[in-house]
């Protein structure tokens, strides 16, 4: 892995330097993958101006960071940490509702945590998740997710990622025109479909979604979206079918192999993310915190 040069001035400081009396330093270091740096020296506490600063610069510049070597947070140390980041999701009527829902789901393999957080516990095996962005079924943008590795085995499948941002930038001028100002139709994959609950969707987002923070766009449709507004059924499935092509051939992907005590944060507007299907046998207990919405 090659060290990053890229530092912040007091609380990362370069091999040679020495960290500033009572403050820690990070030390920054590029995955092996298109994407993505390696974070250490993160503590748990509301962090200052200059922290804040250089982790947004090293999200902005690579999208998803992996925190290693730190101690598992609680809930109010992940609280106090990310807040300074955007609104919390818990602290806003959009994220309540979505997670008071969804952890209502006792299934054997996800269970909500005391502490506000849940677990997703794969021993027991699981079906593929697709291509997707957090939350992209509610109206609310969340642009930060946080993800932690209390038990992964070895064997277990990765997390992958991929660039959406980049998939914008490289789609032809045509299609781009195209489907400027459209936006998408997407529907709550754990309510019954509208053949059953009859409805438009739960959510429409903008095709070309930007960051509310950079402006950068990217391709907000993933393998959930279900097509485009106004548009007639057979153009929209075409349309669907040709970004979906488009994002496979052209997006940077990263595969996460994680290590116990991982936690990954990562641009939810720029990336999506997905798991393959993994059978019984191996142990993967995945934390989701919450994260951060749009302010």
């Amino acid at each position: 892995m090659d060290l990053i040069a890229e530092r912040s001035d007091s609380n990362a400081q370069s091999v040679d330097d020495a960290p500033a009396p009572g403050r820690p330093s990070l030390s920054f270091e590029r995955v092996d993958g298109a994407f993505g740096v390696i974070v250490r020296g993160i503590v748990w506490e509301a962090p200052d101006p200059e922290t804040v600063k250089a982790l947004t610069r090293a999200l902005r510049r690579h999208l998803l960071l992996v925190f290693r070597g730190q101690p598992s947070p609680d809930h109010e140390q992940l609280d106090a940490f990310f807040r300074p980041f955007g609104r919390l999701l818990l602290e806003t009527p959009d994220g309540t509702f979505h997670y008071g829902k969804f952890t209502k789901d006792q299934s054997e393999w996800i269970h909500r945590r005391k502490d506000g957080n849940y677990l997703v516990n794969t021993d027991e095996g699981m079906g593929e998740l697709v291509w997707h962005n957090d939350q992209f079924h509610k109206p609310q943008i969340k642009t930060l997710s946080v993800l932690e590795a209390l038990k992964f085995e070895e064997g277990s499948v990765p997390t992958s990622y991929r660039d959406m941002y980049t998939v914008y930038e490289m789609m032809p001028p045509e299609i781009r025109a195209r489907l400027e100002y459209k936006q998408s139709l997407n529907f709550d994959p754990r309510l019954p479909g509208p053949d059953v609950q009859r409805r438009l969707c739960d959510s429409m987002h903008p095709i070309f979604t930007p960051h509310p923070e950079s402006g950068r766009r990217s391709v907000f449709v993933s393998d959930m979206t279900t097509g485009v507004a106004g548009v007639e059924p057979e153009e929209s499935d075409q349309l669907m079918a040709w970004l979906r092509d488009f994002a496979k051939e052209n997006a940077p992907r990263y595969d996460h192999h994680w290590q116990e005590g991982d936690i990954l944060v990562w641009d939810n507007v720029g990336l999506q993310h997905k798991r393959e299907a993994m059978g019984p046998g191996k142990v993967r207990v995945m934390r989701v915190y919450e994260g951060v919405a749009e302010r």
